[in-house]
């Protein structure tokens, strides 16, 4: 559940549409869901793959990430420190899934500070809410394309490991800068691959699940031309971490 009113009525004026509560989350989207494509996203919306996703399919990630992949406390903590989150922090975790990340950023942020998990599962929301909605955390259900919060207003934004998911990437990295305030810092990790690996066979079978692998080059180009500055890009097996600066 939202941890308490105040968090919720800090979290509500972010927000551009008007939200409901639905099991301890906010709902902006209603009936409106983006429809799953292929078997990887529509795992994601199924509360058996909620409750396992930490222990269980993370690991699939850390296998994608080769030889430089280290353990979930390690990588949150990593990712606090890549996005300067100090005290009063507010910090929004797109894709945030069952709120793995969010919670931690929350505990960097401080009681004065706030972390919004969004993702569009309701499944995922719901056990993020159960297990990590704690002090100034809370969850929205929105679409990452279309994040329904207002211009500038997080100091720092992640989104790790679910961009390859979302149906139009290219317009969720233009919303993940738009709603960064000027010197907020992006953290993104997601699945990448070098041009010479681009080929047919290989979109198909990310495909399947329903992911979408992008070339080493887009994130940093799209993200450049929505107005940041890349400070950090590293690729470690088919997964690449790109970091940047709000202008």
């Amino acid at each position: 559940m939202i941890a308490n009113e105040v968090t919720r009525q800090r979290i509500v004026e972010l927000l551009v549409p008007e939200s409901t509560v639905v099991d301890g989350y906010l709902d902006v989207l209603g009936a409106d869901t983006p429809p799953a494509k292929g078997i990887g996203q529509a795992a994601m919306r199924v509360p058996f793959v909620s409750r396992i996703y930490e222990p269980i399919w993370r690991n699939f990630f850390r296998l994608a990430m080769g030889s430089n992949a280290v353990g979930v406390r390690r990588e949150k903590q990593r990712a606090v420190d890549s996005l300067g989150i100090t005290e009063g922090s507010r910090v929004l975790d797109v894709g945030c899934g069952p709120g793995l990340f969010t919670r931690a950023f929350g505990r960097a942020a401080g009681e004065s500070g706030l972390a919004i998990g969004l993702d569009a599962s309701p499944s995922m929301l719901a056990e993020a809410a159960r297990t990590n909605a704690v002090g100034p955390v809370g969850f929205v259900r929105g679409d990452a394309g279309r994040l329904p919060f207002r211009d500038k207003a997080f100091d720092a934004v992640a989104c790790f490991f679910a961009l390859h998911f979302f149906p139009d990437a290219e317009g969720a990295l233009a919303e993940i800068a738009r709603v960064a305030a000027p010197g907020g810092r992006i953290a993104v990790t997601a699945l990448a691959h070098p041009d010479v690996v681009d080929f047919p066979l290989f979109r198909r079978v990310y495909a399947i699940g329903g992911a979408r692998s992008l070339g080493y080059h887009v994130v940093p180009e799209l993200l450049t031309a929505a107005g940041c500055e890349i400070t950090g890009r590293k690729s470690s097996g088919a997964v690449q971490f790109v970091t940047a600066v709000k202008r």
